[in-house]
């Protein structure tokens, strides 16, 4: 029944309209600002925890340029019903928490749950370099496998629909690493003589949009899936090929050649 509920939900939400997504929190770091941003308290559902607010848009400003990301799956499927930076995180990070939508039993509570958090690192004012990170955290606490498809932070949306981010100028590398860790029986790491089981996926790095995308993962009974994406973003540098430098010289001598062909002309008027 969850699993039928869930794919009813997830229907619901795709049809939401985009202008929904209006409710923001921004923080910064020296020559960088991130803007959170998720619905607006407006979608009811008819779950506990309506009205529902999924994350949207991450907006990564760095010396004045605007970079847009998209939250990565399945973060964007937690209804966030706790919002903030500060307090038990850093000045320069956003926390974002809630039940993930098919597994809802209250407001902020729920057999599977999300957690996210945002962090900015700023480079000095004009240096055009900045470091953005998310590491979401979702914890099955039921007795059963989730299933769940994966999108890196980053990635390139599918839907015609939504804003492609645009990366002209910028040199944007990131990494992104996944594992997951606990079971029934230990819901996380825990001392001696009991570990929980761990498994971490292959690392991706990627330049420009997170190749991540549509791929299934099952997160076993009282386990938790962890996911931390690392953007890097630094001017882009000056491409200097063999081809330009060919051009630069066909255009030296094109320009030398007219200069002599004006200066002969000129002489020989000269003596004339």
């Amino acid at each position: 029944m969850k699993r039928l509920f869930l794919v009813a939900a997830l229907m619901l939400v795709a049809a939401l309209p985009g202008t929904a997504a209006a409710e923001s929190l921004s923080i910064s770091d020296n020559n960088s600002s991130v803007k959170f941003t998720r619905d607006d308290a407006t979608s009811n559902l008819g779950t506990p925890s309506d009205p529902v607010q999924l994350a949207r848009t991450v907006e990564w400003t760095v010396d004045g340029r605007r970079i847009l990301a998209y939250p990565s799956s399945p973060a964007n499927f937690v209804d966030i019903g706790h919002l903030h930076f500060g307090a038990h995180v850093r000045a320069n990070q956003i926390h974002a928490q809630g039940p993930m939508l098919g597994y809802v039993s209250g407001p902020i509570n729920g057999d599977v749950t999300g957690g996210i958090v945002y962090s900015v690192d700023g480079g000095p004012a004009g240096s055009g370099m900045s470091r953005l990170s998310e590491k979401v955290d979702i914890h099955n606490k039921t007795t059963g496998d989730v299933p769940v498809l994966l999108a890196g932070f980053g990635f390139k949306p599918p839907q015609a629909s939504l804003e492609v981010p645009d990366f002209t100028g910028l040199e944007l590398t990131g990494t992104t690493v996944i594992f997951l860790h606990g079971n029934a029986q230990t819901d996380t790491f825990t001392e001696p003589p009991t570990f929980g089981p761990l498994r971490v996926q292959p690392a991706i790095t990627f330049t420009g949009f997170n190749p991540l995308l549509n791929q299934n993962l099952t997160i076993p009974a009282g386990g938790t899936l962890t996911m931390v994406t690392e953007l890097k973003v630094a001017r882009a540098p000056l491409l200097f090929t063999v081809s330009t430098l060919w051009w630069l010289i066909a255009v030296i001598v094109i320009t030398a050649g007219g200069a002599m062909l004006v200066r002969r002309r000129r002489l020989s008027k000269t003596k004339s």
